[in-house]
């Protein structure tokens, strides 16, 4: 099997000769783009006179290639995709996106020490081990939610100073995606029955159980279920859901998009952050994880902090050893 760096280096070589003809005195670049948790390398091809270049990732051409192992339909795919790409993809030049771009400035969390390439290029502020970042929404239909990271240079050609960011996405982000907390019951019972799954009955059946003893897990989240974990920062949110259930919470990030909480008094931190460790490392996918810690609410100081503390902040490589950082002595 052909090793990535080889394949790259045909698609330099290579990938050119399979665009229509109009794209042949385009300049192919293979760059690398910073996404959450990681980096891809993204091909594009600029053309005299345009204002942009679509991206496709060569990590998943590749990925597609090894299921194949035909280099010619591989790169015949790929190349319908790029033509594809760039002619949905919508004139979004900077002078647009910093013009009347206050009310549309919303704010996603995630992992600091994972995103130091994201964070040395973009305004934010560390809140625990995670980091605010800032982006524009551009659209939100059918296709999805079409956003773009709010960088130093849009920050600058905007004239906006993080604090001014801050400020606006605290009062946009709950109106752009209003914030959602769900038990645990009726999140599974969306999840059972979604798409003609099962029947509503035997849902309702199957759930009984999480109710006997009452609610004992929140999903905390936003109405698209899309980087909704930053919600568990507002603190009207945990304050509502603590005063319901008279206790503390502890806070488990199960990824960007959502966290779930539960009553402090039913659980350790210790043994609550291995089993984040392990459904980090066994089902969310790198792109998606937050973090390996626990978060404490104290519901009388209305302060949410870390409960735990991995000697690795990051979650690509965690270190399993859990350290407490919360002493519940300190509340009483």
């Amino acid at each position: 099997m052909m090793d990535y760096t080889m394949f790259k280096e045909l698609v330099k070589d290579k990938f050119m000769d399979y665009m229509p003809e109009n794209f042949k005195t385009g300049d192919l670049r293979i760059n690398k783009v910073n996404k959450i948790n990681g980096s891809k390398d993204g091909l594009s091809i600029y053309m005299d006179g345009a204002k942009g270049a679509p991206t496709i990732y060569l990590d998943d051409v590749y990925e597609r290639f090894k299921k194949s192992e035909n280099l010619e339909q591989t790169f015949k795919e790929a190349a319908e995709l790029y033509v594809k790409a760039l002619t949905e993809m919508p004139p979004i030049p900077v002078n647009s996106l910093v013009s009347d771009s206050k009310d549309k400035i919303y704010m996603v969390l995630i992992n600091t020490e994972s995103n130091k390439d994201i964070l040395n290029d973009a305004p934010h502020r560390e809140v625990n081990d995670t980091s605010v970042i800032y982006r524009i929404l551009v659209s939100d239909d059918e296709k999805g939610i079409g956003s773009a990271l709010v960088t130093n240079h849009i920050a600058e050609e905007m004239g906006i100073s993080e604090e001014e960011l801050f400020n606006a996405a605290i009062e946009n982000t709950p109106k752009l995606f209003p914030p959602t907390v769900k038990p645990m019951s009726q999140v599974m019972f969306g999840i059972l029955t979604n798409d003609g799954g099962m029947p509503k009955e035997v849902a309702e059946q199957v759930l009984d159980g999480l109710r006997d003893d009452g609610e004992m897990m929140w999903i905390i989240s936003n109405n698209k279920g899309v980087s909704g974990a930053v919600n568990m920062l507002f603190e009207k949110n945990l304050h509502e859901l603590a005063k319901g259930v008279n206790d503390d919470l502890y806070i488990l990030p199960s990824s960007i998009h959502e966290v779930i909480a539960i009553p402090a008094s039913l659980g350790e931190p210790k043994e609550l952050a291995e089993m984040v460790l392990q459904v980090n490392t066994e089902v969310v996918d790198v792109s998606e994880r937050l973090s390996n810690q626990v978060y404490h609410y104290d519901k009388e100081a209305r302060k949410l902090s870390m409960a735990t503390d991995t000697p690795n902040k990051g979650i690509i490589n965690a270190v399993a050893e859990v350290e407490l950082v919360y002493d519940k002595e300190q509340k009483r």
